[in-house]
C-alpha cells in the first residue's frame, strides 16, 4: 500500500487511486476529443475562400490562429499533465507538480465560468462544435477539478500564487502583441483595436482578479484537504 503522505504532500484519498486514474483518461479522451473536433472544423474553414472569408489562411496561419485560443491552449496543458502523471515522462517532470495542478485548475475553472457566464449566452453552436464547446467548456473543466481534488495535497503556498499568474499574464502579453502587429484578437475582452488599452486592461485586470481568487480558494482547499490525510499518515 503506497503511503498517503510523502515528504512535500499528503493524499486525502489514498485508496482512490484507480479513480484518479479513470479521471485522468476520462480527461485525456474529453480533451482530445474537443479539440480534435474544434481542429476539424475550424481549419477548414479558415482555409478556404468564401464570402465570410474572402482571404484564406495559410496552413501555418492557421495553426497560429487556432493556439490563440485560451480554451485551446489550458485545454493542451491539461492534457500534457494527465500525459506526465501517467507515463511518469522525465522531460514532463513539470507537470507533476503542486504547481502545475494548481495552474491547471484555475485556468480551466475561469476558461468554464467565461464561456458560461459571457459566451454561452451570445452563441449559437450546432452539430459537432456544440459537442467540442461542450466537451472543452464544461466536460474538461469538471473532470479535472474532480481529479485535483483527488490528488495529493498539502504542497502549495499563498506565496507562490503570484507565480501561478504568469502563465495568464504572458498570454495576455501574447495576444496584444501578436494583435498589435496583425490587427487580429481571439476575444473582444482582449480587442485593443477596438475598445482600446485602457478598456483591455480594466477586463484584463478583472479576469486576472478572478483567477487569483481561484489560486487563494485553491490554496485553502489545498492545506484543508492535507489535515484530513494527516490522521491516516502513519497507515
Amino acid at each position: 500500500m503506497v503511503a498517503p503522505c510523502s515528504r512535500r504532500s499528503c493524499n486525502w484519498l489514498p485508496e482512490f487511486g484507480t479513480l484518479r486514474v479513470l479521471l485522468m483518461l476520462g480527461g485525456l479522451a474529453a480533451g482530445l476529443v474537443g479539440l480534435g473536433i474544434d481542429a476539424w472544423e475550424i481549419f477548414p474553414s479558415v482555409m478556404t475562400a468564401t464570402p465570410a472569408n474572402p482571404l484564406p489562411r495559410s496552413l501555418p496561419d492557421a495553426f497560429v490562429y487556432f493556439w490563440t485560443y485560451f480554451t485551446h491552449l489550458t485545454n493542451l496543458g491539461l492534457l500534457a499533465i494527465y500525459v506526465a502523471e501517467l507515463t511518469g515522462w522525465r522531460w514532463l517532470g513539470w507537470g507533476r507538480t503542486a504547481a502545475a495542478r494548481a495552474i491547471g485548475a484555475s485556468y480551466i475553472a475561469l476558461v468554464g465560468l467565461f464561456y458560461h457566464v459571457m459566451l454561452a449566452p451570445t452563441l449559437q453552436m450546432e452539430g459537432a462544435l456544440a459537442v467540442a464547446t461542450w466537451l472543452l467548456h464544461y466536460a474538461t473543466p469538471a473532470v479535472f477539478l474532480l481529479w485535483w481534488l483527488a490528488s495529493p495535497h498539502g504542497a502549495l503556498r499563498f506565496r507562490r500564487i503570484p507565480l501561478l499568474l504568469v502563465p495568464g499574464l504572458a498570454y495576455v502579453g501574447y495576444v496584444l502583441g501578436r494583435g498589435a502587429m496583425v490587427g487580429e484578437y481571439p476575444y473582444d475582452i482582449l480587442d485593443a483595436g477596438k475598445f482600446g488599452y485602457v478598456q483591455v486592461g480594466i477586463g484584463t485586470g478583472v479576469l486576472i482578479a478572478a483567477v487569483a481568487l481561484f489560486c487563494v480558494l485553491l490554496v485553502g482547499v489545498d492545506a484543508w484537504l492535507a489535515r484530513r490525510a494527516l490522521p491516516r499518515s502513519g497507515a
